[in-house]
């Protein structure tokens, strides 16, 4: 992708040339310096705090951009915070992580555009990773079913001393996800939208079971395959004896109750939920009241 400063094209034929210099390149990572293995890695709650700040942004604002924290091990680069404030915010996040550095700078579109290369030039002069501001690109249109994530590095392209334009290489970008995150992620998708509210426990739970019934026969059908010799299906690897033991053990773990039992256990859950509720309420109309009693004793002035 390439970006043109405004004005500093004046001759078709030397910008038709230097779009076709591009075009036959093939080795544009490493001209950038990068090697060929180098990746973005992004955490899941990067993307969701993106989706905040664009959900915030002003009226008749089409798209946010702010800076990306993070580090780089093995040439990878690891984004772990998005910070909107670029200059105040940076000197207070890096009292508290100094290991963490610049690695770029993110924006809300559907495709870059022409302004991304001035952009990406103040970015180039702050002090960042070695491998230069990386740019990151988040969809928020939804035009197609999935959200779209990109990430960006650039290099700038001059004929002798004059820079002409800033070209963008798309690098491989993959989107980390940990336990805590899937499992905050799973309960957005799975509450009520009309209300804008996460489920309640007791109205989450019939989809809760029934997702662990369904880990339960695939860790079953696992084990069945390994035990019955089964040859491997069509997409999946040939099954492991060490990883069916594993979950053999698993399996024979799992304690074996009758619904009856299982009903009571669960009442009994319940029980013990309310009684902790009735008594923090209890509380805190004991504190109520103590506060308007000690300010209707108050002497007036």
């Amino acid at each position: 992708m390439l970006m043109i400063k405004y004005g500093e094209v004046s001759d078709r034929k030397v910008l038709e040339r230097l779009v076709d210099a591009i075009t036959r390149s093939s080795a544009r990572l490493a001209a950038l310096g990068l090697d060929s293995g180098f990746a973005l890695s992004v955490g899941a709650g990067v993307l969701l705090a993106i989706c905040d700040a664009y959900i915030r942004r002003n009226d008749k604002q089409e798209r946010v951009i702010g800076t990306l924290l993070g580090s780089v091990v093995d040439g990878v680069v690891s984004v772990a915070v998005d910070i909107v404030h670029h200059k105040t915010m940076l000197e207070l996040h890096q009292k508290v992580a100094p290991q963490q550095v610049i690695v770029g700078w993110f924006s809300t579109t559907s495709s870059n555009i022409c302004s991304d290369a001035l952009i990406q030039e103040f970015y180039a002069k702050e002090p960042t990773s070695s491998c230069g501001p990386i740019h990151l690109v988040l969809d928020t249109s939804l035009a197609g079913e999935h959200v779209d994530v990109r990430a960006y590095a650039s290099r700038a392209l001059s004929l002798g001393d004059k820079a002409l334009a800033t070209e963008f290489v798309e690098l491989p970008c993959e989107v980390l996800m940990g336990e805590a995150e899937r499992v905050g992620l799973n309960l957005l998708v799975s509450g009520d939208h009309e209300r804008g509210k996460p489920l309640a426990d007791a109205e989450g739970l019939p989809a809760s079971i029934a997702r662990l019934q369904q880990l339960l026969a695939t860790a079953r059908g696992y084990v069945e395959g390994v035990v019955g010799g089964e040859p491997p299906q069509a997409g999946r690897t040939k099954a492991d004896p060490a990883i069916g033991r594993h979950l053999a053990d698993t399996l024979a773990a799992i304690p074996r109750l009758e619904p009856s039992d299982l009903e009571r256990l669960f009442n009994e859950g319940i029980q013990d939920q309310l009684l902790v509720s009735y008594f923090a309420n209890l509380v805190r109309t004991q504190v109520a009241l103590a506060e308007r009693l000690g300010t209707a004793a108050l002497p007036l002035v």
